[in-house]
């Protein structure tokens, strides 16, 4: 639900199916539910939420990719760039199993396997 849906829309325009908890009745959902019908689905997270890799690693069975922002801004323009500049080089590792951590200067790719 931190993800601005300024960002959702963004996506939608770049062709991608997104999604927010509150348009499909789970904005009051567990984390746990959340990435349970994100990897049923086959969807990717978009969280800023820093204990969304931990839960990750538990949900070994159901587990569902992720974009974890650790950014200084929370800007939906400066997310869309960064989205923008990362998209390209992360989305087969997103589409194996991983996390993708974005920060402002770096990107991070922890594959399921590495966990």
């Amino acid at each position: 639900m931190g993800i601005s849906p300024r960002t959702v829309e963004f996506l939608r325009s770049l062709g991608h199916e997104a999604v927010r908890l509150n348009e499909i009745g789970m904005d009051r959902s567990s984390d746990s539910e959340a990435i349970s019908v994100a990897a049923r689905h086959k969807q990717v997270v978009l969280t800023f939420d820093l204990d969304y890799p931990t839960l990750l690693a538990l949900h070994v069975e159901n587990r569902a990719s992720a974009i974890l922002f650790r950014t200084s801004i929370a800007d939906h323009k400066w997310i869309d760039s960064r989205l923008v500049a990362c998209l390209p080089q992360v989305e087969h590792a997103l589409e194996e199993g991983a996390i993708v951590v974005v920060e402002d200067d770096r990107i991070r790719i922890r594959r399921f396997i590495d966990l």
